[in-house]
């Protein structure tokens, strides 16, 4: 990881202040994301900038992060324009990352759990806990996210069992929807949005970006 050329505090600051709820509404999605639920998002979301801080903090240290924070930061990644930005403004620089690492024989795997075990310390060190691990899905009570493709609060912003599918809708499932409802024409023929007096899909601003439901 290349030095920090701003103040480490300056930095810090800045990680807190990412906005990464598109982040999230995207890893929430189970069939565009990891199905995750809001909770759990949240959580990891947290644990993200975290891991963040330690390498900022700690920039001679090798560590790395735990599986669903590095799927967090792949998801953020995902989003090129607002990682290159995001990047710009807290760090000065694009913090790139490496996905090969620990599959590059036995010898680099070593490396790879070292890094994981030193990333746990020095985190339990820094915050006084241990990273979170324990997926935080669908209780029993609760419908799982493969029975009905969705998440599982009453809250949850996509479809319900009663309402069309994602992969007939498309998109979320409230009146309020800017996407397909089933009633509609497929994404296909209608380049995303569903009725013609809406623009064409090249008219639409890349900067603007879906809302996170507020958590219930």
């Amino acid at each position: 990881m290349n030095q920090v050329s701003r103040p480490v505090e300056q930095v810090v600051a800045a990680i807190q202040a990412l906005d990464l709820d598109p982040i999230k509404l995207k890893l929430m999605d189970p069939e565009e994301g990891q199905g995750w639920s809001r909770d759990y998002v949240d959580r990891m979301g947290f644990a993200y900038k975290r891991f963040l801080t330690l390498m900022v903090k700690f920039p001679d240290e090798s560590i790395a992060p735990t599986k669903d924070v590095d799927k967090f930061w792949h998801g953020h990644i995902l989003d090129t324009l607002k990682y290159a930005e995001d990047c710009q403004n807290v760090f000065g620089y694009f913090l790139h990352h490496f996905p090969y690492f620990g599959m590059r024989g036995e010898e680099d795997a070593a490396n790879l759990r070292a890094a994981s075990a030193n990333m746990h310390a020095i985190y339990e060190r820094e915050f006084g806990e241990a990273p979170p691990r324990a997926m935080a899905f669908c209780t029993a009570a609760k419908p799982s996210v493969q029975s009905n493709g969705t998440f599982c609060t009453a809250s949850a912003a996509f479809c319900t069992a009663a309402k069309p599918s994602a992969k007939l809708a498309s998109a979320f499932c409230t009146a309020s929807a800017a996407f397909c409802t089933a009633a509609k024409p497929s994404v296909k023929p209608a380049s995303a949005f569903c009725t013609a007096a809406k623009p064409a899909q090249r008219s639409i601003d890349v900067n603007v970006r879906p809302t996170l439901p507020a958590a219930s």
